[in-house]
């Protein structure tokens, strides 16, 4: 089995630690909205971020197409989310950059992984 180098081992643990930040962030911020009214939204944040975090995990450590797939689907699931936060073409730009980064990354890999 091969190690991440490189580029593509920077750019999966800085994915991996910006969204387990980002969880942090999300509950949070749920405690905080019940104070005041509670919302759906961030809730289905808090679970799109803890799938990336998943699919990272399953491509960082398990080294597996499976986690790119969850990482993809998820993607799509942030630009959802952020269209119904008034927020599209930002999510469209966050969204396909970091997974063409990430492709871009893992790409010499590609054939090696499960």
């Amino acid at each position: 089995m091969f190690e991440w180098t490189g580029f593509a081992k920077f750019w999966l643990w800085f994915c991996f630690i910006v969204n387990i930040i980002m969880v942090v962030i999300y509950v949070l911020a749920i405690f905080g909205s019940f104070l005041v009214g509670g919302t759906l939204l961030m809730v289905l944040c808090t679970i799109a971020e803890i799938c990336l975090i998943i699919g990272l995990a399953i491509l960082l450590f398990k080294k597996q197409k499976l986690g790119f797939y969850i990482v993809a689907g998820t993607a799509v699931l942030n630009i959802v989310l952020n269209a119904m936060s008034g927020q599209l073409i930002r999510g469209i730009i966050s969204a396909v950059v970091s997974l063409v980064i990430l492709f871009f990354a893992i790409k010499p890999r590609w054939n090696e992984m499960a």
